[in-house]
């Protein structure tokens, strides 16, 4: 008898401490931000595969990143057909995010990672694809967050 009610009590305490997780869990998943596409055109005439070469922003379907944003690249570069590297956002007015990117330039594909922003890029957070059209422009797709 005394293991029988042993049962019932343990029983009712996984059932309150599951009720109990169930009103704590969807109030921090409702924080949790949610990802948007992200659709980036770059041209990268000044880019030469040196530390500090930039890329201009042609297209953004973010307005946090506008037309004119800059792309500077800081390196390391690992060689003419393989660049891997810091990577800075740079919109203008102390509003920049950082990121990495791994680029394969003979297959024309990569891939960009951005987890840290200020002022209007502040909680950016981003995954894109890069692909190389055949007019020579770069374009990021993905997805990004904007953390509080």
């Amino acid at each position: 008898m005394n293991r029988s009610n042993n049962l019932g009590r343990m029983a009712i305490q996984i059932l309150a401490l599951a009720a109990g997780f169930l009103m704590v869990v969807p109030p921090a998943l409702a924080a949790a931000p949610s990802t948007l596409p992200l659709s980036i055109a770059k041209e990268c005439s000044k880019f030469t595969a040196h530390p500090g070469d930039y890329c201009t922003i042609t297209k953004s379907s973010l307005a946090a990143i506008p037309v004119g944003t800059k792309a500077i690249y800081y390196g390391p570069v690992l060689g003419p057909a393989i660049l891997s590297t810091d990577v800075l956002l740079d919109a203008g007015d102390g509003n920049t995010a950082l990121g990495y990117c791994n680029v394969d330039f003979q297959k024309g594909v990569g891939v960009c990672t951005f987890w840290a922003g200020s002022g209007t890029l502040a909680g950016f957070q981003a995954l894109v694809n890069l692909t190389v059209d055949t007019t020579g422009l770069f374009h990021w797709d993905g997805a990004y967050s904007m953390a509080k």
